[in-house]
């Protein structure tokens, strides 16, 4: 996949984002506002976008409205050309996100908590979403520079 750089150098990444809740929409959205974005609240929905569209990033809850769930999507990214996408399971579910890592072995468990910890965190995050979707995780949350704020 080729992700597109605007005229910063910064990269523009494809991200899709597949979440119910309308706060963790919103934060999700501020996160990813410099990039490429679809939101989706229900499986059904984020299967057809995989099945139509590539993304670079995917953020994947485990508890979605409508009937399926999460792992539900995480078989359809394994089986779709997203399969190579970088995916952040950020469900508050334990259970639920290790279900999504059994298929998806591959994903990066960061529960939402985690992303929203502070605003150093989430500004951090945005940092190193800007250099594409290899995420320094030890820099995010390192937590002497989360005290400087």
């Amino acid at each position: 996949m080729t992700t597109m750089k605007n005229s910063a150098d910064k990269k523009t990444l494809r991200v899709l984002i597949i979440e119910d809740t309308l706060e963790r929409q919103e934060a999700l959205q501020r996160l990813v506002k410099e990039h490429a974005w679809v939101l989706v609240h229900t499986a059904s929905r984020a299967i057809r976008l995989l099945g139509s569209y590539e993304f670079d990033l995917i953020f994947l809850d485990f508890d979605l409205a409508g009937e399926e769930r999460g792992d539900r999507v995480a078989a359809a990214i394994s089986g779709s050309g997203n399969a190579k996408a970088k995916v952040i399971v950020h469900s508050m579910n334990d259970p639920g996100a290790q279900r999504i890592a059994e298929v998806l072995p591959n994903a990066e468990l960061v529960p939402f908590s985690k992303i929203t910890k502070s605003n150093a965190v989430f500004r951090k995050l945005q940092q190193e979403l800007q250099r594409g979707v290899d995420i320094d995780w030890g820099f995010v949350f390192r937590r002497e520079l989360d005290r400087e704020e």
